[in-house]
This record gives C-alpha cells, structure tokens and sequence, in this order.
C-alpha cells in the first residue's frame, strides 16, 4: 500500500477530502472515460460529438433540478454506454448509495463482471476509488472508497427491497418479469428504497413493448421530450421519423439487400421537401445542430426552445434513424425485411422505432379517407345539409378547426378544413361569414365546441363572448354512461354555481372515434355517411387517419381494453380532434333526431310554443326544465 505524502495523508483519504469538480456528466465522460475495444466499435475515449443526442440525456442526472430520467429508445443508440457514465459519474463526483438493476440476476452479474468493472480499470479517475481489498468487490456489491454501489436482477425482491439507496438506475424495465400479486411490482419495490433521499435521482431506461411496459407509463408522465434535428438545405427543425412521408426509396426497388448496399434510402424534410442523401456527412451535420424539446414547447428557428414545460421528470425518446451507427438505408431495409412476418415486424417496431407494439382493432388509412371525397368545392354546403357545426382544436399558436354540414340520418359533409392563428380570426370565419347551400340558401353555424385543454382562459372568454354559438370542451377517453356531461363553471362569490352560468362539456373522445368510424363506413358495408370536399388538404387526411384503435392489456392483471391512440410516427391528429368535437356538438344538436317530412308535414313542432319557424337550439342552452317535453329540434322549413 503506497506510504502517505508529507501531508500527512493516504492516497485514499486525500481522494476522499477532494471537493467534487462542478462539472455535467457529458463533460466528465468526455475527459475521464474510457472505451475498450473488447465493447465498443470506436474504442479510446469517449466522444459525446459522436451521439450529440446523448448530451442532455446524460447530463439530466447532474441536474439538480430533475429527480427523474426516462430514456425511452430502440437499440443501437448509446442507451446502456450514457447510463454507465452517469454511474461513473455518481463514484467520482456525487458518491452515494447506488443500486443498479437488470432484469434478471445473471443480467446483473455479467454488466458488473464485463462493463462495469473494465470501465473502472480503464480510468484513471475511476481506478482511484478502488478500495485495497479484493473482498470489497462482490458479485452483487462493489464498494468504493466512498460509496457501495448494488446490482440485483428485477427477479429477486429481496435484493431490491434489502437497503436504502439515493441513486436508482433501472436499465431494460420492459424485460421486468411482470407483476406476480404477491407483493410490488420490481419497479415500485426499487423506487420504495429512495425514499429517505431528498435528493434522489432516479434514471430508467429501456425499449418499449406495449403501452402497458413500464417504460410506456413513465414515458407518459414526464416531459416527453424529443430530439430535433436542422435541415441542412432549409434548416427547418423536425423529429426524424419512420413513415412513408419522410423515408423513401425507389418504389420499383423492394431488394432490402441493394437498398442496404447502395444507399437508396433518402429523408425527406417536413419543410422544404428535399431529400437529404443516406451519408455520413449529412446525417453528422443535422445531429451536432440538433436540440430537445418537450411535447409542449417549441424550436425556434435559430435552434432555441420556446416554452415547455419545466418539470422534474425529464423523458427522451430516440428512434434507430439517429444512430450514427445505423444509415436510413438500413433501417429501411430492415422494415422491408420484416413487414411480412409479424414476430419481426413486432422486434422492428420495438427495438428499431423505439416505440410500443400494438393489436390494433380499428384502422383508419388516408387513402380511405380520401376516398370519401364527393364532387363538391370548399366552402359550399350540400344541399341535402341542415344543420352547420364546428370543432376547434387549441393548440399552443394555432387554431385549427372543422366546419360541417349534416342532414338526415346523421349524414355529414366537410365544409371547410382550415387553421388560424388568432382568436378573431377564428370568429370571423364561424361568425361572420355567410354560409350559403349549394341552392343558395343561408346557413347559419349553429354551434361550435372548443377544445378547452389548452389556453384555458383565452377559450372561455371566446366562449363568453360567444354565449350560446361557442361552448367549451374537455375530451375525455372515457365517461361513466353517458357521452357528453356538462358541469358549471361560473360561480359566484360565495362558490356557488351560478344557475346560468356557463358549463365546461366533457366528452367522451372514445365515444366519438367509435362512431367517426361507423359514419366513414369504415368498419362494416354499407354506404358511408361521413364525406369530404373534393382534393382535401393532404395534411387533413393524415391527420384524421393519426389514430388507430388498439388492444392495451394491463401489465399486472392481464385484462385487455380498446383504446384509440397515435399511430407510430403519425404525427400530430389536431384535425381529428377538431372533427371529434364537431360531432359532439352535433350530438348536443341532437341531429340523430332529425327525420325527413312526411307527406308534407313539418319535421318537428313543440306543442308548448307557436307553430313559427325557428333554428335547432343547443341542448341545455337558455331553457327551463318546464320547457323540455319535446324535442330540442325546431321547425326545418326555412331550409
């Protein structure tokens, strides 16, 4: 053992007296470690410029202000190597009880016998906090100078349940065995042991499986945040992703092998729609100029990010087209070899999209959509059209809205598909505008629900400006019986509710899908009773066909429930909400009702009013409970 300095102290006392750098943990990898040969393809020392994208992943763990990560990713991307310099990390800088786990025992051995414990032969910094004794290095347990840091398989509950611990590293959560009834699930058992810790951190990490993987719900609950990348022609900021709209190949050419080979995969951007050759450079280039963004923020573009939301649980998902290991031909290749074959479409999806698997039990597709254009302009209503609706969909600068025509039987047609930045514009196209029929008859816009999930305030002052042309709406996945329920939301000083008040609408979002698709026709023969005008907006039609509907089964008790949600790579579905809210509004019209005159008599009279021609009135608006024996559908013969 080397005899102390003439300060009186040993190498390991003085290592343990060293105050620790203020330093991220990018930017200690990058000067402290080191990668063998033996693992690693670009053996030497660590580069992060090579996978630009791992920076703020890795340096979230020395955040003070983020106790959560959540790396959400397909394979060959850096997942395991960023969670091992955050490891490394912990042991030089910020020592403190530490439990790594695998997903099963031999999992947990082998990362400390082949990963973990060459890493620290190989750096300087990290060999310094070796202890003297070989005792100290245990299969399930390497105690450092200053720390202990635990390995456990998610199969052994007593290993995970057996200490307290400040820093919690779960790699792979989706290979967890699942949840047996007995006692927690591994997850919550490992997550139990941070307790003590205010200044815990918590990093987990892994390729998805289902929406009901671990990994999927924590996804869920954080930031989810995404990696954007500059076009290097227009320079426009965009999400890489795997659909038939950006990556593309020659359609004549279906050889995964030549397609590999030659390179004939290009990208094309979301902007400027060039396609952005399969090399090195290019791919190099938008990489090193890429940012993160979370769900609700924004990129400049000078690259800066606007907004978003700053939490404590930071969550990244990267898919197989940001590996600088992987070129986009091969990920093509890779789909074309495995689209037939459902096992390996599922590993595809999975580990090369990094998203989840899914059973899917209703399919809309664009081309469908588009199909169910009809020979009429836009702008026009029908003349078989009754009643005028619309939907809004609140996004964080924008308005994107859907104006729609229905007559009997709950038949409908799309007026109009657009998309305004300002509130006031949005009230002189549903307002102000002069709707007319294809037999030049005037239409009125009777009602318009607004999605109030975001920019709350502003849609209710739209909306009390509006009183009784605009309501206020909240989509929910799922509603006890019924599909709309209204709740007031006006009150007055004391907190009661003011008996006319205006009310918040929830609606029932599944609901609605459901019956979307029976109108389109989509799910059974039949003629379809949901139309669009003729060349519909390209990016409308993506947009309505964004979701499909898909089997979730639950992780813990096996039972299995239908739930619409985004198709991998699909992009945003702000069109389908708006078109989700014009039928709700329709539904609070009560257009179901609607019958067609027979010999000649009115379509609908109220026996407690004067037989005078009046427009349909939304239910529960500017009524009495006295007044609501008949039908809410007023006398059709102005039309």
């Amino acid at each position: 053992m080397p005899a102390p300095r003439g300060d009186g102290f040993w190498p390991a006392e003085r290592n343990a007296l060293r105050p620790p750098e203020r330093i991220s943990v990018s930017a200690w990898a990058d000067r402290h470690r080191f990668l063998s040969p033996i693992h690693s393809s670009r053996p030497g020392r660590w580069e992060t410029s090579f996978t630009p994208y791992l920076r703020e992943v890795m340096d979230a763990v020395s955040d003070p202000d983020v106790e959560r990560v959540t790396l959400l990713s397909s394979t060959q991307v850096g997942k395991t190597e960023a969670l091992l310099n955050a490891l490394a990390y912990v042991v030089d800088q910020d020592p403190g009880p530490t439990l790594l786990v695998m997903p099963r025992e031999e999992d947990a051995a082998g990362i400390a016998a082949h990963r973990i414990q060459p890493m620290v032969e190989e750096s300087e910094r990290l060999k310094a906090h070796r202890t003297a004794y070989a005792s100290d290095w245990k299969q399930k347990e390497l105690a450092f100078d200053r720390m202990v840091l635990y390995l456990a398989g998610a199969n052994s509950p007593a290993d995970l349940a057996s200490r307290p611990i400040r820093f919690l590293f779960l790699d792979e959560v989706d290979k967890y065995p699942p949840f047996s009834g007995r006692e927690a699930d591994p997850v919550s058992l490992a997550i139990e042991r941070t307790r003590t810790f205010w200044d815990r951190k918590i990093v987990m990490a892994s390729t998805p499986t289902t929406r009901a993987g671990y990994i999927w719900r924590e996804w869920e609950r954080s930031d989810r945040r995404r990696y954007h990348v500059p076009c290097p022609f227009c320079g426009r900021y965009q999400v890489l992703e795997f659909n038939e709209a950006r990556v593309r190949w020659p359609k004549d050419d279906r050889d995964p092998v030549r397609i590999r080979k030659e390179r004939l995969a290009v990208y094309v951007c979301a902007g400027c729609e060039r396609e952005i050759p399969d090399d090195v450079e290019h791919k190099r280039r938008m990489l090193l100029g890429g940012v993160w963004c979370p769900e609700d923020g924004q990129v400049r573009p000078d690259g800066t990010v606007a907004g978003g939301t700053s939490g404590d649980h930071r969550g990244y998902h990267l898919n197989a087209l940001y590996s600088p290991w992987l070129s986009w031909s091969e990920v093509a290749a890779k789909f074309l070899e495995s689209k037939d074959d459902v096992p390996r479409l599922l590993n595809f999806v999975n580990s090369w999209l990094g998203h989840v698997w899914e059973e899917r039990t209703e399919v809309t597709a664009p081309e469908r959509i588009a199909a169910l254009a009809q020979d009429y302009p836009a702008g026009m209503v029908p003349e078989g059209a009754l009643v005028l609706v619309a939907g809004v969909d609140v996004q964080k600068d924008m308005l994107y809205y859907v104006v729609r025509a229905f007559g009997y039987q709950e038949e409908s047609w799309l007026v109009e598909a657009g998309r305004v930045e300002r509130w006031e514009f949005l009230a002189a196209v549903l307002f102000q505008r002069a709707w007319k029929r294809a037999d030049g008859l005037p239409v009125r816009l009777l009602l318009t629900c607004i999605d109030s999930g975001y920019r709350t305030d502003e849609v209710y002052r739209f909306c009390v400006v509006h009183r009784g042309a605009a309501r206020p709406v909240k989509g929910q996945r799922r509603l006890a019986g019924i599909p709309i329920r209204a709740v007031r939301i006006e009150r007055d000083l004391a907190g009661r509710a003011v008996e006319w008040g205006m009310k918040l609408w929830h609606v029932d979002t599944t609901h609605f899908k459901d019956k979307l698709v029976r109108l389109m026709g989509l799910g059974e023969q039949g003629r379809p009773l949901w139309h669009v005008h003729q060349d519909p907006p390209e990016e409308y039609v993506r947009q309505v066909a964004a979701e499909h509907k898909v089997l979730v089964r639950n992780r813990k008790t096996g039972a299995s429930s239908e739930e619409w949600v985004p198709k991998p790579g699909a992009g945003p579905h702000d069109w389908l909400d708006a078109e989700v809210y014009a039928l709700a509004a329709a539904e609070m019209l009560a257009v179901y009702a609607m019958q067609p005159p027979d010999e000649g008599k009115e379509v609908v009279a109220r026996p407690e009013e004067p037989r005078r021609r009046t427009w349909l009135r939304p239910m529960g608006e500017g009524f009495s409970r006295s007044r609501r024996r008949g039908s809410w559908l007023g006398d059709l013969g102005d039309w």
